[in-house]
């Protein structure tokens, strides 16, 4: 049984993440030649992580992206009334 050796690098094509508990699961999607990709040319890496861990990664990479962060979708109704 042969198996095709899994790329150690690739350019980053897609994620999902999925809330489970009090933990994520991130799936990055990566492939190594040009498109268009087939199928079988997208490889997928699954991280289990905590959410202090999902937090600290998210902070990261705005850091070095150089990227604030979002801000809070809109102040609440107390907050724009005497605020």
């Amino acid at each position: 049984m042969s198996q095709t050796p899994y790329p150690k690098h690739g350019a980053l094509v897609g994620w999902v993440s999925t809330s489970i508990d009090d933990r994520l699961s991130l799936r990055l999607q990566s492939v190594t030649s040009p498109p268009p990709h087939s199928e079988g040319q997208v490889h997928s890496h699954i991280y289990m992580m905590d959410r202090n861990q999902a937090a600290q990664l998210a902070d990261y990479l705005f850091e070095i992206c150089g990227q604030s962060r979002p801000s809070r979708r809109g102040r609440g109704w107390f907050a724009r009334m005497f605020g």
